[in-house]
């Protein structure tokens, strides 16, 4: 996960300085990631929005499959965790190493 949390950094970093690529990843995210070497699986769709100083915006990700028979502990220790960043939190669900599949 570092890996690509890594990675992403170096994307948004690169956004930063070059608008053009910005406005690329932000109308075709799934084509920029796998430019990154960060491909993502087919049927699976990537919205990219831009967090501002009057506004942030958090994704809360989906339930795990199975999580009403799943006990509060161990749905706990399903999340992803999470980072402060310029007091922002920033969450990432547990997500697959580029070029591994989703599974369920």
């Amino acid at each position: 996960m570092t890996e690509q949390k890594n990675q992403l950094a170096s994307l948004f970093a690169a956004c930063w300085k070059d608008e053009a690529l910005k406005a690329r990843f932000m109308s075709d995210p799934k084509a920029v990631l796998a430019e990154y070497d960060m491909p993502v699986p087919d049927g699976i769709d990537v919205k990219v929005v831009e967090n501002a100083d009057d506004c942030v915006h958090i994704t809360m990700p989906a339930p795990p499959v199975g999580h009403e028979a799943v006990s509060d502990a161990e749905l706990r220790s399903a999340a992803g965790g999470c980072i402060m960043t310029n007091g922002i939190m920033c969450l990432f669900p547990t997500l697959p190493y580029p070029g591994q599949p989703l599974t369920k």
